[in-house]
């Protein structure tokens, strides 16, 4: 009969938050304790908004994400924050010990249940504080909170059930939870709704300028005619794919004691311990992990970092495209207030620039912190959870480089009469086509043609001497101009707006169009 409840605590999955009434208000829990944290505002942190604290504060910040981009990234604060994690730590403590009374082990009464249920939704920035006091007595982050809800609880007259606060749990159950809850509501709250914004926004820029004809490039160098909707296509789909990798992504827990043996647990639950440990985990929302060292394995942490260092070179792609578009003329930026000290003129693709930078210091810190989490000598040490603390810097980088690309493409104003008199003044973009039409007519001249184009001649000069040669009409090999050669560039660009619509299922992307007249010239 154990070995079947331990054997079903291994296939615990969401099926089970579904069965379970109290597994269900405990994810609600979850949830409301999210709300909660996005209403923590700066006026929270500094005491005085606006004023000559929060001024003195970002002035004399390290980091330029508590610094110059802080407006940028304040709703991660509630969830990457140090408050945050405190605050998430004192959610798993909390929802632990009303699992204890559930399953009949610690029987709370119903006032220490709904007040257990209240405080990590209740907890703000001068609870946070009295944790941190306790801490720099004991020296212990989540020893801190233990205390602090030992002390809550008691001063509440719940004696009793302070007596089983953080029973059977070591300090890795808590962080490890906290750490998935925090990268969970992030995800969920916060990236994939701002990464589905800008492909949203991206799709309807190509959809409109669907047809708008463009030199591609190769190598820097003219290639062939495409439209600009098909190029930032590619780039909506792209994003489109990876918002389809985070949306869902189940987050790792783990609740195995201090060397995952489970033996400080099995003193509190008995045979029922792995049964427990699956439901509670379930509870949270999170993907139980039973076999495990003191410390979680790290793999899908690490599976998701490496997701968002990936995505961020991604992004950093785009963010190259757009400012090579507005190296070449392409695009003309909305004035913003100076573009240069000395040199009047100047209007800069600088939101292209700070997104390009911040996405690759993004991209490299992830994947630094997503390696470095692979290791951890014997049962745990420390030299990992420094590294783990820098992951809210690498999302802040990324968010930001998000934010960024989007504020370039709301100054960004695309001139297609450019675009259209420098496509069509690169006939030679129409060379591939030409030896193509020559293929179908029995005759492969694309060595010839190269030659030709080599020894200095125009495209159509080389045309005309090749179809001199073989008998063929010019027009039946040269298309008329360049804009006859898009392929399927008009297609393409209606597909990924109609996955985008579809996939996502919003429309925040419209105000694109609205402002379309002003971005195409």
């Amino acid at each position: 009969m154990a070995s079947d409840r331990r054997r079903g605590a291994f296939e615990a999955d969401e099926g089970g938050v579904r069965s379970a009434t109290p597994q269900r208000e405990a994810l609600r829990r979850v949830r409301r304790v999210r709300a909660r944290g996005s209403r923590i505002s700066h006026r929270d942190r500094t005491g005085d908004r606006g004023g000559a604290r929060a001024v003195r504060h970002r002035l004399l910040a390290l980091s330029p994400v508590d610094g110059r981009y802080a407006d940028l990234v304040d709703d991660l604060r509630p969830h990457l924050s140090e408050f945050g994690y405190i605050r998430y730590r004192l959610l798993v403590e909390a929802e632990y010990l009303r699992a204890l009374s559930e399953w009949g082990v610690a029987e709370l009464e119903p006032g220490a249940l709904q007040y257990l249920k209240s405080l990590p939704e209740r907890f703000g920035p001068e609870e946070a504080e009295e944790v941190k006091a306790i801490e720099a007595d004991v020296g212990h982050d989540v020893e801190a909170v233990v205390r602090f809800l030992k002390a809550r609880l008691r001063s509440q007259g719940y004696a009793r059930a302070a007596v089983w606060v953080h029973a059977g749990l070591t300090s890795e159950d808590v962080n490890s939870n906290a750490f998935s809850l925090a990268l969970r509501e992030v995800n969920e709250g916060v990236l994939v709704p701002e990464l589905s914004r800008l492909c949203e926004e991206l799709a309807e820029l190509a959809l409109r300028e669907k047809a708008t004809p463009m030199l591609a490039r190769t190598h820097g160098k003219p290639a062939v005619p495409t439209t600009l909707g098909r190029e930032l296509a590619y780039h909506a789909m792209r994003a489109l794919e990876w918002i389809e990798r985070l949306r869902g992504f189940r987050m790792p827990g783990k609740v195995s004691g201090a060397i995952g043996s489970y033996a400080g647990l099995m003193e509190v639950l008995g045979e029922r311990t792995l049964e427990f440990v699956g439901r509670f985990l379930s509870s949270l929302g999170l993907e139980p992990v039973l076999v495990t060292r003191q410390v979680i394995p790290a793999d899908r942490h690490s599976i998701y970092l490496h997701h968002l260092s990936s995505l961020s070179m991604a992004l950093t792609d785009l963010a190259r495209d757009l400012w090579l578009l507005s190296m070449l003329g392409y695009v003309s930026l909305e004035p913003t207030r100076v573009g240069s000290s000395t040199m009047p003129q100047k209007q800069n693709p600088v939101e292209a620039e700070n997104a390009e930078g911040n996405l690759e210091l993004a991209a490299d810190l992830l994947a630094f912190v997503a390696n470095r989490l692979q290791t951890s000598r014997l049962q745990r040490d420390l030299s990992d959870s420094t590294v783990r603390r820098n992951v809210s810097v690498g999302i802040a980088h990324l968010l930001i480089g998000v934010r960024q690309l989007r504020r370039f493409l709301r100054r960004a104003r695309f001139d297609a009469e450019r675009m259209r008199e420098d496509l069509m003044r690169h006939e030679e973009a129409l060379a591939e086509a030409v030896q193509l039409r020559f293929r179908r007519l029995g005759i492969d001249a694309i060595d010839e043609l190269r030659s030709l184009l080599a020894s200095g001649l125009k495209l159509r000069e080389a045309v005309g001497e090749l179809c001199r040669k073989y008998g063929v009409r010019v027009e039946d090999v040269m298309p008329k101009d360049p804009l006859a050669y898009t392929g399927l560039s008009v297609e393409i660009a209606e597909m990924v707006h109609r996955e985008v619509t579809r996939r996502l299922g919003t429309h925040s992307g419209a105000e694109v169009l609205e402002a379309g007249a002003r971005r195409s010239t």
